[in-house]
Formats: C-alpha cells, structure tokens, sequence
C-alpha cells in the first residue's frame, strides 16, 4: 500500500521528478501490447464513472513494464527521469525524497536490481539485489534490507549509496515504514502470518510487538492496520496504535472477503481497502473485487462505487489530500480513478490516464 513522507520531503522529491520532465518531454514508449487471453468475465477489470480531468497537482508514478508519470490534470505524460530499461525489463517504482527507487527485473533472471534513480546529481546508485527498501522519516537516508540465510541485514544507507551504519536481526525481516515511534517491521515466523514489530531504527533493537500471527494491510504514521493470519472469511481488520500498542477490531460486512492492501488518508480519519476478485466454480466464474473505505471514528464501511477487479488482483490505492485514488489493470492497460469519501455523492471520476501494462506487474501511485 504508498509511500509517505513529510511534506518537505515530498515536495524535494516531486521538485527533483518534475523539473527533468519539465525539460525532458521524450514520448513514452505506446506499443501495442499482444491481445489478451479470453476471461471468465469479459470486461473486467473496469472503472464506471464519470471522465475528468484531476484535480490540480495530482501526478501518478507508473511501475511496471512502461514506467512513466503522468499529470492527470492537464493529460501529459512523461518518461521517469534517469529510468533506462532493457528488453522485457521492468521497474516497480517507489518516490523517495532522494528521487525514485527502482526495482528491476528482467528476462532470464529471478533476481531484483535495485537502484537509487538521482536524476540531477549523476548515474543511477546501486542498492543491492532482492532488497526491500523505506525512506528514512527525516533526510535523505534510506533503509536497504536484504536477506541472508536465517537473517537479515538492514543497512542505513546515504542518498550517494554510502552506508552510515548496519545491523542485522535474525530471520525474515522486511522494513514498512519509518514513523516518529519507530521502525514499523514484519517479521515471519512459524506461525501463519508475520509478527509486527516496532523497531528503534539506529540498531533495530525492538520496542514494542505489536501483533503476532498477522498480515500487514497497511501503515501509516500513527498505526498500522491488519488481518489475523488463519482467518479465512469475514475477517475484522485491527488498527494498532503505534505510539503504545492499543488496538481496535473494525468488523466488515458480511461477505466482504479479506482485503489484500490498504492506505490510511492522510488526515488518519479513513482507512482504504482494496479486496481482490475470486474465482468460483473451478474457476470458470469471477466474482470482482472491489475497494472500500473505513470510517475509523464511527467503524462505517463504504463501498467505493464503479470499481471491479480480475480474480486475485486488488485495485492499487492511494490517496491525494482527502481523494482516494484508485488503478486497476488489465493484461494490456490501466485505468485511473478517483473518488472523495467526504463527497460521496460526487461518484466516481475516471481520471486522463491510460498506460499501457500488464495485469501482474504494473501499478499507479500518487507521487
């Protein structure tokens, strides 16, 4: 579920992404992907709404096999600066206040590159293989995690590529989100799902066990919300306050399925979730999935309208201000959209963006 930071922060990194594209306007690449198998349920997945330009500023980072960014509110697009890709390469993009981190993946490879792209202060910085990678709260630093056998390494890492300092911690352990309370962390164990952990981000020396047995929705900067581990239909979600561990149970409607990502608004007043479609009947049948948000005052759940997913793939989510932006991906294209929980009424709005993608590998987020 999206990158956040401070606001400095952001605008560091829109004023460094934005200024090269400003000079830069190289078309992006449009090919014409191959046609699409025949699904169980033509037409998905789709957005039904209204068409509209974005609101002012709204920009979104594609990932995925045709990276570029987009300006929803005046229908430009553009490459990703400093991002060059082989064939049959891909990149999942992540904004940082140092510029964008890319993870790469190619043709004949099971492994991940990952680099620092610093499109104004020189060639791209390697960051490692496989690596799991989160912005410092403050400043420019990185967390660069990366796995060994029975450990893994976190390394604070420089936006120049040199490393201020490392530790380790046994098992699995994959960095989500620096917060004022500390280093938000998952860490798999032996039982179903992962504990998460609140970790001091100088020597990983842990504060506080959150939970145990769960799987991570999302995280914000005061909590983190998840789902217990061997549920498996109707499941609350938990919102864990990290500032001293208390938690709250928000039930679902019946029926909702477990939602598989999340992104807390900014203001911390809402909760998105996106629940992927299934197949039924030996898969000859989809029901789509869909996106809802949680009020977490009142514990009311809304279902976000016009949005339908394929089986196993949730819409991406992402939030602009108090707009919930929303991407779902076919095996050719993207569709962007947004909608407002305080303005229900206004509905859906199909935002200018259709990228060309892949329904496995491609993703939109707000820059």
């Amino acid at each position: 579920m999206r990158r956040q930071w401070s606001v400095p922060a952001l605008g560091l990194a829109a004023a460094l992404l934005f200024g090269y594209v400003a000079t830069h306007r190289d078309p992006v690449q449009r090919p014409d992907p191959p046609a699409a198998a025949p699904s169980p349920r033509p037409g998905l997945p789709r957005l039904t709404g209204t068409e509209a330009l974005g609101p002012p500023g709204l920009k979104v980072l594609v990932s995925g096999r045709y990276p570029q960014i987009i300006d929803t509110s005046i229908r430009h697009s553009g490459p990703v600066p400093g991002l060059q890709l082989g064939p049959g390469e891909r990149a999942a993009l992540q904004a940082v206040p140092a510029g964008t981190v890319a993870a790469i993946t190619g043709p004949g490879t099971s492994r991940i590159r990952t680099v620092l792209l610093r499109p104004v202060s020189g060639p791209p910085v390697p960051l490692g293989f496989d690596a799991t990678v989160v912005p410092a709260l403050h400043g420019t630093d990185l967390y660069v995690a990366t796995r060994n056998a029975g450990s893994t390494s976190v390394a604070v890492t420089a936006a120049d590529g040199k490393v201020r300092r490392r530790w380790t911690a046994g098992g699995t352990l994959t960095p989500l989100r620096d917060t004022t309370a500390g280093l938000v962390a998952g860490q798999v164990g032996d039982l179903q799902g992962a504990q998460l952990r609140l970790l001091d981000p100088a020597t990983g020396a842990e504060r506080r066990r959150l939970a145990t047995g769960r799987i991570q929705v999302a995280v914000g900067p005061a909590s983190v919300a998840h789902v217990s581990g061997s549920c498996l239909r109707d499941c609350p979600v938990t919102v864990t306050r990290l500032a001293d561990g208390r938690s709250r149970d928000y039930p679902l409607p019946a029926g909702t399925g477990i939602p598989a990502r999340g992104a807390f608004s900014p203001d911390g007043r809402w909760l998105a979730l996106g629940v992927p479609g299934q197949y039924r009947n030996g898969r000859l049948v989809i029901v789509p999935g869909f996106a809802e948000v949680l009020d977490l005052a009142t514990g009311t759940v809304t279902r976000v309208p016009g949005v339908e997913t394929e089986a196993e793939r949730s819409a991406d989510l992402s939030w602009f201000g108090p707009t919930l932006v929303l991407g779902v991906w076919s095996a050719t294209r993207g569709q962007v959209g947004a909608w407002t929980p305080g303005r229900p009424a206004d509905g859906l709005r199909i935002l200018p963006a259709e990228p060309p993608g892949d329904e496995a590998l491609s993703s939109v987020t707000v820059l």
